[in-house]
């Protein structure tokens, strides 16, 4: 059986919004899946990095990467992440 070996390059962002936006900022074809502070199968939404829902803070919002975190990387790359977590990344309605 030949096993092809899967390189994991995802970037995990928590208390980190300058390093978040300046992954962002360097990688604007890339997604994020946004996720649970500690990311679990409950919450996985995916979306583009360009998306205007997590590259502006929210109403009430103080951060991008506190009570949530984001998981940067390809598309193929976060949809196995997801399925790691035990669950699906969900597309944005706004960006996908």
């Amino acid at each position: 059986m030949n096993v092809q070996q899967f390189r994991d390059t995802v970037r995990h962002f928590v208390d980190d919004d300058p390093g978040y936006l300046r992954w962002l900022t360097h990688h604007p074809a890339a997604f994020v899946l946004n996720t649970t502070r500690t990311p679990s199968a409950a919450y996985l939404m995916l979306h583009r990095a360009n998306c205007w829902t997590i590259t502006r803070l929210q109403p009430r919002a103080t951060t991008f990467t506190g009570d949530y975190s984001k998981l940067c990387g390809g598309r193929d790359e976060l949809e196995a992440r997801a399925r790691r977590l035990g669950g699906t990344a969900k597309a944005c309605g706004h960006c996908l």
